[in-house]
């Protein structure tokens, strides 16, 4: 049911209906602003980027091929442009890990929920990982790809992607063990 109401809206939305395409959107919102946030690690950064990726999907929408699943199409349009987004900004700074730095927010662990504790020291563990790591994680976990999907995506062998994904686990793992033996 999900598809044939896409499929409507996509159509719509081809026909230049701006109701059907806030609708469209309305279906990727959430899952599409997570995965830019967690890219570009600030909020102002990716309503920003959620921006520019509609609006380039506006425009393009007429040249979406039906035989590949939308989300997938939107998807590589949002990552295409945090990509060019954290290439200047790393130029910018030099390098990417100081970016990370940059963004990252002190929080009072007193103040704070455990839930909040956990969902911070994951986002912490997730922006230290390498940036090829941390794009497969994000797109597995935000975005709901298939492994398969993210290799398209990223232009990468389907092991070299996996292979990211099972060291990206692995030196999350690692960060939470060390965050949490600290603490005691």
């Amino acid at each position: 049911m999900v598809d044939n109401l896409e499929n409507r809206l996509i159509e719509r939305s081809r026909d230049k209906d701006s109701a059907a395409f806030g609708e469209l959107v309305k279906l990727y919102r959430k899952p599409l602003f997570s995965y830019l946030i967690k890219m570009c690690g600030d909020r102002f950064s990716a309503e920003d980027l959620f921006q520019e990726t509609l609006i380039k999907v506006w425009h393009g929408i007429g040249k979406y091929d039906e035989r590949q699943k939308f989300s997938s199409w939107l998807f590589s349009i949002a990552h295409n442009c945090a990509i060019d987004f954290l290439r200047k900004r790393k130029l910018a700074m030099n390098t990417f890990e100081e970016l990370n730095e940059d963004t990252a927010v002190a929080k009072d662990l007193h103040d704070t929920v455990v839930t909040k504790e956990l969902k911070e020291k994951l986002d912490k563990a997730v922006s230290k990982l390498p940036e090829k790591q941390r794009q497969v994680f994000l797109l597995r976990q935000f975005g709901e790809f298939s492994f398969k999907e993210i290799a398209k995506l990223t232009d990468e062998p389907l092991n070299t992607v996996l292979s990211h994904m099972h060291y990206a686990i692995k030196k999350i793992k690692d960060v939470m063990r060390s965050e949490y033996a600290t603490e005691k």
